[in-house]
């Protein structure tokens, strides 16, 4: 009878060893079952939301601000298939010639009077250089030594001197001296995101040599004028993009001429592709796509936020560990890298405020000149003054502030937690924020009213709050 209760007691425990078990497995399923619904809601909520700028935020918006909005997206207000794999490419930037390039790079570079010390920061204003020093830094930004695709230097100069001449020295803002700023933003992108582990050689060269491209032949006047004047760009490209569809039409008009054919060393499906990712990447500087890739870049996050955030985590320990192998996997995907071209040009081409107050200063009194010249032509045509191009009416400080807070803070709080380096990038634009705020509070005449300091301190402070709450 006693080996019997044993028995039965052996039963007892083995049915609560069970229950407990299917207990934790049932919790775990529920866990699990938790993550997928908050994700799935977190992606929904992406999918559905058509404004990263809601309703009720517009809805409280001074006319200003609206038109900082409309302004800068240029509207009114009312699979890569690659032969050379990532290891390939690896290895050939690790060629006995990598060194012998990036020597002859250096000398240029230094026989032109330039710091590379200079062209590794963020310190870099191409308006302070003369023709010669920005030629020579172009040459060093798309030199192979970043790509480790190959080309003949004498063909490259030509390219470049002929895509200098494409740019209109009139234009105050999208001129030769912004494309050498924007490769420069590339530039520095493709290095601090430590892009050679993701994007291979041939991406990392279109990308560069679309940032030299990607606003050629700008006349100074957006898209929606050219639109609204029925303009032989808006008639040629049937009202979409046609400034950006020029850009690209130009940079492959200009290869197409043997003396300036940099990519006369890749085979034929490699130019395939790159023209791919040229005329992609160029086509999505367009500011009306700018919404939508902040929701690819949130959607990219959501799905895989569990690696990002380990990789992120990394990041903060230990710079020098970014990005975690299990990153790189998920930036190797093809879509990924389709999103990063796009994204690193876009970034670059937004990126004065993200830079030193003193250069971000210099290109926002560019841009704003560029808005005013095309608002006194939209008057003298009679046709409708876009809101931030009136010279009478817009207050220069207050634009600034609502470009960072509407525009550039949206994406680079994006940005944020898929490539942690970028927190640097949006210390540096809340400080901007914040000069430009106390700016404005000494020189706007005549002198705002309590209520406007309160309203504008109170924004500046939340967004403030938004960036230490993403950052901690």
């Amino acid at each position: 009878e006693g080996d019997d209760e044993d028995d039965e007691d052996d039963e007892d425990d083995d049915d609560e060893n069970n229950d407990q078990n299917s207990g934790n497995a049932f919790g775990n399923e529920t866990e699990l079952l938790e993550k997928v619904v908050q994700k799935l809601a977190a992606l929904s909520e992406i999918t559905m939301n058509k404004n990263v700028v809601d309703a009720e935020t517009m809805e409280g918006l001074g006319e200003d601000d609206r038109a900082v909005i409309h302004g800068y997206q240029g509207t009114m207000s009312e699979h890569a298939n690659w032969k050379e794999d990532m290891e390939s490419d690896k290895e050939e930037d690790e060629d006995s010639d990598y060194g012998n390039m990036l020597s002859a790079q250096k000398a240029m570079v230094e026989n032109a009077g330039l710091s590379l010390d200079l062209l590794n920061s963020w310190n870099l204003n191409p308006l302070e250089l003369d023709k010669a020093r920005n030629h020579a830094a172009a040459m060093y930004f798309v030199g192979p030594h970043n790509h480790g695709i190959t080309f003949d230097p004498i063909i490259m100069a030509s390219f470049l001197d002929v895509t200098e001449a494409g740019y209109v020295k009139s234009v105050p803002y999208h001129n030769w001296f912004h494309a050498i700023d924007v490769t420069h933003g590339v530039y520095r992108l493709l290095r601090v995101y430590a892009c050679e582990a993701y994007l291979n050689n041939y991406e990392r060269y279109a990308l560069l040599v679309s940032a030299i491209c990607h606003d050629v032949g700008h006349p100074g006047l957006n898209n929606t004028f050219l639109i609204e004047t029925a303009h032989e760009l808006a008639l040629r490209y049937n009202d979409k993009s046609p400034l950006e569809n020029m850009h690209c039409a130009r940079l492959f008009e200009y290869v197409s001429n043997p003396k300036c054919n940099i990519f006369v060393s890749l085979s034929k499906s490699q130019y395939q592709e790159v023209r791919k990712i040229c005329i992609d990447a160029i086509l999505h500087t367009d500011n009306a796509h700018h919404f939508a890739m902040i929701k690819e870049v949130q959607m990219m996050y959501e799905v895989n936020s569990e690696v990002l955030d380990a990789s992120r985590e990394f990041f903060n320990e230990d710079p020098e560990e970014f990005p975690t192998m299990e990153a790189v996997e998920t930036f190797r995907q093809p879509e990924s890298r389709k999103l990063f071209v796009k994204l690193l040009l876009h970034l670059a081409d937004i990126s004065n405020s993200m830079k030193p107050f003193r250069i971000c200063r210099i290109w926002a009194s560019q841009i704003l000149e560029e808005f005013f010249l095309q608002g006194d032509a939209e008057r003298r045509l009679g046709v409708p003054v876009q809101a931030l191009n009136d010279r009478d009416k817009v207050n220069r400080h207050i634009s600034q502030v609502g470009f960072i807070e509407f525009l550039v803070s949206p994406l680079v709080f994006a940005v944020i937690k898929l490539l942690p380096p970028t927190e640097s990038h949006g210390e540096q634009m809340i400080q901007n924020l914040k000069t430009w705020h106390a700016s404005w509070l000494t020189d706007t005449k005549p002198p705002p009213s309590d209520a406007e300091k309160k309203a504008l301190a109170e924004r500046v402070a939340k967004l403030e709050a938004r960036f230490v709450d993403l950052t901690r």
